[in-house]
């Protein structure tokens, strides 16, 4: 059961990676020309990935970790204001086969309805914004495919209720439409589509989200970060007391070596195919929560 899992998942890894390349060859090379740097500091803005791939040869190692809620019912004095629960966790290797394709395997604890899930992702950096603006904004592409290796729900109308093994996989995709402008802001547009081979009663198998982030430099080592995701789903809109838009801040510090972030978000999730379709927390509410990642670039070659 388990070399099936893992079939599955690789098949679909390997479907979207071949998706990914050739969206790639369409596009004309382009000259070297003088490119902008450092439109983000990270891979990744605070849950969502930007432009910016790992070098060749190096190996990012990251940790991303979500506590419980601060405020509302759940948060206070009696958990700590949410720093004695451990919502969810990240652990994963992200490597540079050349300096615009990126790889990355990853465990995640999940949080939402769906749980225990090996992520497998590959990000193409296809435009980088050039100085002299003949190229104004940079472009990439994600796709990820994700295993869930939690137990089969008995309940028939659950999201778990796994009666095949296909039925624990999910699929995101994403274009990364960047642009730096001057030296303190960098703007991101993210259009995205999630499909889930197995959903709860009612919900949708395929999910559109728009997401936008951003970027203020504050000093030469601080930044300040936001990012919100807008999923258009009619289920969604009808349950709207209950699904909630994800939307982050964070504090970044970048130390040279390494690049740490102090967040705040209504979202437990950290990855695409947990936060999009499963934030169900509400900031007015008091559903926020602190969280922080950490990651940690090593040069192999």
């Amino acid at each position: 059961m388990i070399i099936r899992k893992l079939k599955d998942f690789k098949v679909g890894i390997f479907i979207n990676c071949l998706l990914l390349i050739f969206s790639a060859c369409q596009l004309n090379a382009q000259d070297d020309k003088e490119y902008v740097q450092n439109t983000f500091n990270d891979t990744r803005i605070i849950n969502s990935s930007t432009t910016k791939t790992v070098p060749k040869k190096s190996l990012d190692f990251r940790i991303g970790h979500r506590f419980g809620d601060i405020a509302g019912s759940a948060g206070g004095v009696q958990s700590f204001f949410g720093l004695e629960d451990a919502a969810n966790v990240r652990i994963a290797f992200e490597y540079g086969i050349t300096d615009q394709l990126t790889v990355a395997l990853a465990r995640n604890k999940g949080s939402g309805r769906i749980v225990q899930l090996w992520e497998g992702h590959a990000k193409y950096r296809l435009l980088s914004q050039t100085k002299n603006n003949s190229m104004p904004i940079s472009v990439a592409v994600l796709t990820n495919s994700v295993l869930s290796g939690m137990p089969a729900s008995s309940d028939p109308e659950s999201a778990s209720a796994f009666t095949k093994d296909i039925h624990r996989v999910s699929y995101f995709s994403q274009f990364i439409i960047a642009r730096k402008f001057g030296e303190q802001f960098s703007l991101q547009v993210m259009p995205s589509w999630l499909h889930r081979n197995f959903v709860a009663f009612e919900d949708e198998n395929d999910l559109f989200t728009i997401g936008v982030g951003g970027r203020l430099r504050l000093t030469k080592i601080l930044g300040l970060l936001v990012e919100y995701h807008h999923t258009f789903s009619e289920y969604r809109s009808i349950n709207k007391d209950i699904f909630f838009d994800p939307l982050l801040f964070a504090l970044e510090i970048n130390t040279g070596g390494h690049v740490f972030q102090l967040s705040f978000t209504n979202s437990t999730g950290i990855i695409e195919n947990d936060f999009i379709p499963y934030t169900q927390s509400s900031w007015q509410d008091g559903e926020f929560r602190y969280g922080f990642t950490i990651s940690r670039v090593f040069r192999l070659g």
